[in-house]
């Protein structure tokens, strides 16, 4: 069996490793020694060791990819060239190791020819915070094949996938489990799938309002979309704030906490102020990634709390009131209260480039329909047209362009809407899928000036000339 690497293989490491070699057992040639070496590790030559090595990140970000495509095909090459790769860690995924990057795809093939190589179906991260494993992300079937394959359920993912009778075992068996830390931190509630789940936890013991280590966030805050699980988690003792009180689509409390932080109205979740929301936390408040920069109005809107949304609504200003409507898509509302776009706060205005944060055409269309300023940037400075290039969104830019956007106009980073799209086609969201060469051209046509210093992906250099 192949000696295996170290997670980050030094080649200054291995030539001494080489050297001690060649004089352990007298070999007459150092290229003797680096051969033996290279074998030793799984690789037919010093020559590949040595590429494999300094290239590693390449490779190993390649086999990443390659999972995360599905291309079991380029997996399998990728592990030919490098067999430790099995065993590596992602460090643009939180540290996930190749069997859980392809449970979080169901890709169950993939998973059998990873384990096949050598891969660990029980190797859990290396995430700073607290570690995750492969049945932190997949559903049940998934879930069902990993444990025959070897993995082990923990009492996070037993709360996660609804495993009712093997949760009790376990806490039966060692009640202090209910306290163990899992992924970022989490303790087994803050993974609830169910009312009941939650139930036996916290009646082993659990604290409802426990926080993780990497967003210090409680299980209320992290499960604030799954309106059973959130109701029972209020129901056994859990702290409220407004936006919980938003998703629980009660008005009462939503006017209690409105009486304790009048402000609260208008607050986003990023904004410092909410007495729940630890704005200093590591990973940054979890708001962010469950809910995202919005209102408590806005939230109603997107969860669909009718009784939340009115009750907000009336108590509003005119400006917000504008806002939530076109964020809802209650057109008729909107056009109504269109006369206040001119008035609308430096915060409220900027909704308009959320809309693109989160492509949201219609909304994005409505609002410049209704007279937001195209160029409205938001907390990062990002206007519109800054967030449609760095998506690869095309038509969100189709959408965008007829208003005349400032196309110079600098976002908080320094980028204008041609470099923030450059940019975009390297370390964007959507990499995989956007449009970036063709925002690119398009931006060009509309008069973005081109730069020698401007460069992305190899389409969009293509475009840039």
């Amino acid at each position: 069996m192949s000696k295996l690497l170290p997670e980050r293989p030094s080649l200054e490491h291995l030539k001494n490793e080489a050297k001690a070699l060649k004089k352990a057992q007298s070999l007459p040639k150092l290229a003797d020694a680096q051969l033996a070496l290279a074998r030793d590790y799984g690789f037919p030559s010093w020559a590949k060791l040595k590429r494999h090595v300094e290239g590693y990140d390449s490779i190993r970000d390649a086999f990443f990819d390659a999972i995360q495509a599905g291309d079991r095909q380029r997996v399998k090459q990728a592990l030919e060239e490098a067999p430790g790769l099995a065993r590596a860690h992602n460090p643009h995924n939180f540290g996930a190791t190749p069997v859980t990057v392809a449970a979080g795809r169901e890709d169950i093939p993939m998973i059998d020819l990873l384990i096949k190589a050598g891969a660990d179906a029980d190797a859990r991260s290396d995430w700073w915070a607290g570690s995750f494993g492969p049945l932190d992300y997949c559903e049940e079937k998934t879930a069902e094949h990993l444990l025959k394959k070897g993995a082990t359920l923990t009492p996070h993912a037993a709360a996660r996938l609804g495993r009712v009778k093997e949760l009790k075992a376990m806490l039966a068996k060692n009640p202090e489990r209910v306290h163990e830390r899992g992924g970022d931190g989490q303790f087994p509630l803050h993974f609830a799938k169910t009312a009941e789940i939650v139930d036996i936890l916290v009646d082993a013991g659990a604290d409802v309002d426990a926080r993780d280590i990497d967003h210090e966030a409680t299980a209320a805050q992290w499960r604030i979309k799954n309106f059973e699980v959130l109701k029972r988690l209020v129901e056994r003792g859990a702290s409220t704030e407004i936006f919980i009180a938003v998703a629980l689509d009660d008005p009462d409390l939503i006017q209690k906490h409105l009486d304790q932080d009048p402000k609260s109205l208008t607050r986003k979740a990023n904004e410092p102020g909410n007495p729940m929301i630890h704005d200093r936390a590591p990973g940054a408040p979890i708001y962010i990634y469950d809910i995202g920069y919005v209102t408590p109005l806005q939230l109603a809107a997107n969860l669909g709390r009718e009784r939340a949304f009115d009750c907000l609504f009336e108590k509003s200003p005119p400006g917000a009131q504008l806002v939530a409507a076109a964020w809802k898509g209650d057109r008729d509302l909107a056009v109504k209260l269109k006369g206040h776009v001119k008035s609308l706060s430096k915060e409220e205005a900027s909704q308009v480039a959320d809309a693109e944060r989160y492509r949201q055409h219609d909304k994005l269309a409505l609002m410049l329909e209704l007279g937001f300023d195209v160029n409205a940037q938001d907390h990062e400075g990002m206007g519109p047209v800054h967030w449609a290039g760095f998506h690869g969104d095309l038509d969100a830019l189709k959408i965008i362009l007829p208003y005349g956007p400032n196309l110079e106009l600098k976002n908080g980073y320094g980028g204008t809407a041609l470099s923030t799209t450059c940019y975009g086609s390297l370390h964007g969201w959507y990499t995989k899928t956007g449009d970036y060469a063709e925002c690119v051209q398009m931006l060009i046509e509309a008069g973005s000036v081109v730069t020698e210093s401007m460069s992305g992906s190899e389409a969009v250099n293509s475009v840039l000339g």
